[in-house]
C-alpha cells in the first residue's frame, strides 16, 4: 500500500501524467495509491522532449535539479541527400538555443528519456512513503455518490503464482493509463477523433559510427523516413522509421533483424559505416489525433494519453499529462482536505479541454508540413514551449480589468499568452529574480511559489494594514503573502498583522514590477495558484475575497 494512512485516490497508470499528479498530492499530504499493470517499469525514450513549462513545474515540485543533471540538449538535425544518403543538404535548428530571461530562466527544450525521467518521478514519490506497485491491473470500476469501487487483478511480478482478485474502494480514481486504457472504457467514454495513414516504428538501440551531436535524417515523411538522434546515454541512440509508404509495421518489427535490415535499406551508403548493436526498446504504432468528450465524469478523471493522443510531431505529448496532473492536483488536494467544494474538480474539464484541443491542431499541421517536406514542420521553437498556454476564460480566475472592459478583453488562444504585453489572470505566473528579504538574503518568484498553497504579491510602496489583516484570516497552510516593494524605495523592517508576520520583499533589480505591472499598476495585487498560473489579477481586499470565495469553502 502506498502510505500508512489509506489511499484516498487510485491512479492507474505510472507514466509522468500519473507521477506528477501523485507527487503533487503526496506534496500535500494526500494518501495516494499508484498501481501500473506491467510487470516491469517501462523501458525506451518514447517522447523525450521537455518543454520550458514542464521544466517549471519540476522546479515547482523540487525534481528540476536531478533532471537537470541528465538531460541533453536538442542537437542539429542533419539531412541527408538521398538515395546515397551521405551527403549533407541541410541542418536545421529544431530548436535554436535562447538567453534565459528574468521572467523564463529555463527557456529551452531539452531531452530525457521518459524511462529515465520516470525513475527520477519514481524515487521522489518514493520519499514521501508510496511506491508504485506493478502487476495490478484495473479491470472494473463503479462509481457512487461518495466512493469508487475497483476490481483489480494482481499478477505475480515473476510468474511464479497465480494473480490475486482485489476489490477496494477510493474516493476519486485518476486514468493515467494510456490510449488503450482501462479507466476511460470503464467511464464509457471514446477517444474522438481519426487515424492517421502514417505508420511508424520508433525504438532505441546501441549504435557506432554516427556523430552523437547531431539527430540524422534520411528522406521524408511524404515517403519514408528514417531518423536517429543521441540520447542521454553515451553510444544508445533513439529512431524513427516512418512515412505514407513505409512497409507494413508488422514485417518490420517481425524479429530485431528485420527492424534494422528496413533501416539499412533507407540510409544509402551509410548502412555500411555504422555499426548497429542491442536493440533496446521497440514499439510499432499509427498515428492517431484523438480526445475524450470528456476528461472528468463523476469521481474518475482522465489525464495524459488516457485523454488525448495525437502526432508526435511538435513534442507536446509527455508534457501536456504532466500540465494534466499538475493542473488536477491541487483542485483534488483541497476537496480532500475539506477546504474545496467538489465543484472546483469540474474546472479540471472547464480548462484543459480547450488547451488539448488547439495542441491537437497545433500537432496535425506540423505532422502536414513535415509530410509536405518543410522545413517549418521541424520548428519546435515559439509558443510549443507551452509558456503561452492559459486559463483566460476559466470561471475560477478573476481579472478586474477584465470585468471592466468586458469579454473581448485581451482575448488569445489557449497557447498565446505573452508577458511582453501583460500579465492577466489565468496567464503562466512569470518568473523575477532579484528579490531581497528583510535581512538581505536574495530570492526569487519561482522560489516562492507553492504547489501547497495560493500566494498572494501585494505590489505596493506602503504597508496597507487593512488589506494584509484581511489576507491573514486565511490559514498559512492555504495561503502566503508578501508586499513586494520597488527598489530603492527604502523597504521597513517588516510588520505583524494579529500576530502573524507578512514578509516585505525589495524588487532590488525591478524585474518583478517590469513584468507584472507592465499593464495597469491600479491593480497590484496578483494571486498565484498552487500550478503557478495567476488566479487573480485586483486592486483590493474585495478582489482578493471575491477571487478566494470561488476557491475555499466559506466558513
Amino acid at each position: 500500500m502506498s502510505t500508512s494512512q489509506s489511499p484516498k485516490v487510485l491512479i492507474v497508470g505510472a507514466g509522468p501524467s500519473g507521477l506528477i499528479l501523485a507527487l503533487v498530492l503526496r506534496r500535500n499530504g494526500i494518501p495516494v495509491r499508484v498501481i501500473e499493470k506491467t510487470t516491469e517499469h517501462r523501458k525506451g525514450q518514447r517522447g523525450a522532449g521537455i518543454m520550458p513549462r514542464s521544466l517549471e513545474v519540476f522546479r515547482f515540485l523540487g525534481l528540476l535539479p536531478q533532471v537537470s543533471s541528465s538531460m541533453i540538449d536538442v542537437p542539429l538535425i542533419r539531412m541527408y541527400k538521398m538515395p546515397e544518403g551521405v551527403e549533407i543538404v541541410n541542418e536545421i535548428a529544431m530548436a535554436p538555443h535562447l538567453e534565459p530571461t528574468p521572467s523564463v530562466p529555463n527557456i529551452n527544450l531539452q531531452l530525457l528519456g521518459q524511462d529515465h525521467m520516470d525513475k527520477i518521478f519514481r524515487a521522489e514519490l518514493e520519499k514521501s512513503g508510496c511506491e508504485v506497485e506493478l502487476g495490478v491491473e484495473l479491470q472494473h470500476l463503479e462509481q457512487s455518490d461518495d466512493h469508487v469501487k475497483v476490481s483489480l487483478l494482481k499478477h505475480s511480478l515473476d510468474g511464479s503464482t497465480e494473480s490475486i482478485k482485489e476489490e477496494v474502494s477510493y474516493e476519486w480514481v485518476v486514468g493515467a493509463d494510456g490510449a488503450k486504457g482501462a479507466v476511460r472504457r470503464e467511464m464509457g467514454l471514446k477517444l474522438l477523433g481519426e487515424t492517421t495513414p502514417h505508420n511508424f516504428v520508433t525504438g532505441d538501440f546501441k549504435l557506432e559510427g554516427l556523430e552523437d551531436d547531431r539527430w540524422h535524417m534520411w528522406g521524408d515523411m511524404a515517403t519514408a523516413i528514417v531518423s536517429i538522434r543521441p540520447t542521454e546515454i553515451p553510444g544508445v541512440f533513439n529512431f524513427l522509421l516512418g512515412g505514407l509508404q513505409l512497409e507494413e509495421t508488422s514485417a518490420i518489427c517481425a524479429n530485431h533483424e528485420t527492424v534494422i535490415n528496413t533501416i539499412k535499406a533507407h540510409i544509402g551508403k551509410h548502412a555500411d559505416t555504422v555499426t548497429f548493436g542491442e536493440m533496446l526498446y521497440l514499439s510499432p504504432g499509427r498515428i492517431n489525433v484523438r480526445m475524450a468528450e470528456t476528461f472528468h465524469k463523476g469521481r474518475t478523471f482522465l489525464v495524459g494519453d488516457a485523454g488525448h493522443v495525437h502526432s508526435p510531431t511538435g513534442g507536446q505529448g509527455m508534457n501536456t499529462g504532466v500540465q494534466d496532473g499538475f493542473n488536477l492536483g491541487w483542485k483534488l488536494a483541497l476537496v480532500l482536505k475539506g477546504h474545496a467544494s467538489p465543484s472546483i474538480l469540474d474546472t479540471f474539464n472547464e480548462e484543459r479541454i480547450p488547451v488539448v484541443a488547439q495542441m491537437l491542431q497545433i500537432t496535425e499541421k506540423l505532422l502536414d508540413k513535415t509530410a509536405l517536406n518543410e522545413d517549418s514542420g521541424w520548428d519546435r521553437s515559439g509558443h510549443l514551449n507551452q509558456l503561452g498556454v492559459n486559463y483566460r476564460w476559466s470561471s475560477i480566475v478573476l481579472d478586474e480589468e477584465r470585468e471592466l472592459k468586458g469579454a473581448e478583453f485581451a482575448k488569445i488562444t489557449t497557447y498565446d499568452a505573452d508577458p511582453k504585453f501583460g500579465v492577466y489572470a489565468g496567464d503562466r505566473a512569470p518568473d523575477a529574480p532579484g528579490l531581497v528579504r528583510i535581512g538581505g538574503a536574495e530570492t526569487r518568484l519561482f522560489e516562492l511559489f507553492d504547489p501547497t498553497r495560493h500566494t498572494v504579491l501585494v505590489f505596493s510602496n506602503q504597508l496597507d494594514v487593512s488589506l494584509l489583516s484581511g489576507l491573514d484570516k486565511y490559514s498559512g497552510d492555504l495561503v502566503q503573502a508578501f508586499v513586494v516593494m520597488e527598489g530603492g524605495k527604502g523597504a521597513p523592517e517588516g510588520t505583524q498583522v494579529d500576530g502573524k508576520s507578512v514578509e516585505v520583499l525589495e524588487d532590488k533589480d525591478g524585474h518583478a514590477y517590469a513584468t507584472y505591472m507592465r499593464v495597469d499598476a491600479t491593480r497590484g495585487i496578483y494571486i498565484i495558484r498552487p500550478d503557478g498560473v495567476v488566479g487573480a489579477r485586483v486592486g483590493s481586499l474585495d478582489g482578493v475575497e471575491r477571487y478566494f470565495s470561488g476557491i475555499f469553502l466559506q466558513n
